[in-house]
């Protein structure tokens, strides 16, 4: 499910910048748009270090690097990969539209409040 939701971001960021009429490093800027969210755990994690860590700090920090870690390994796999895929997500976009657009917004509103969430909790733990 995740891996489709970063597909279909990925196709819709394309598509966005296509139609914009921006025609140089379409495919990068399409991937740097679905790891914004991805970019800010590693912010959060990195501003909200200490000189010395409590358990809890290192842990908290664990799992945000290892979330932001794993999904832009997820989303390096097809980056790279023969577009066969990019046909698939677009007749499933075809097919439910706002259900992959309404996918994508609570999916990346979910990292965005982690990311709000550890930068509130991180200094008291």
């Amino acid at each position: 499910m995740i891996a489709m939701i970063h597909k279909t971001a990925y196709i819709l960021a394309y598509d966005m910048l296509r139609k914009k009429g921006v025609h140089d490093w379409v495919e990068r800027r399409a991937g740097g748009i679905i790891g914004l969210p991805y970019l800010s755990l590693i912010l959060v994690a990195l501003l909200t270090l200490k000189d010395e860590p409590s358990t809890g700090h290192k842990i908290v920090t664990g799992i945000l690097i290892g979330w932001a870690v794993v999904a832009a390994w997820c989303t390096s796999g097809f980056q790279f990969k023969t577009s066969d895929w990019r046909m698939e997500i677009r007749e499933e976009l075809d097919l439910r539209y706002l259900y992959w657009k309404k996918a994508i917004a609570v999916y990346y509103a979910v990292v965005i409040a982690v990311a709000v969430a550890a930068g509130i909790v991180m200094p008291y733990i």
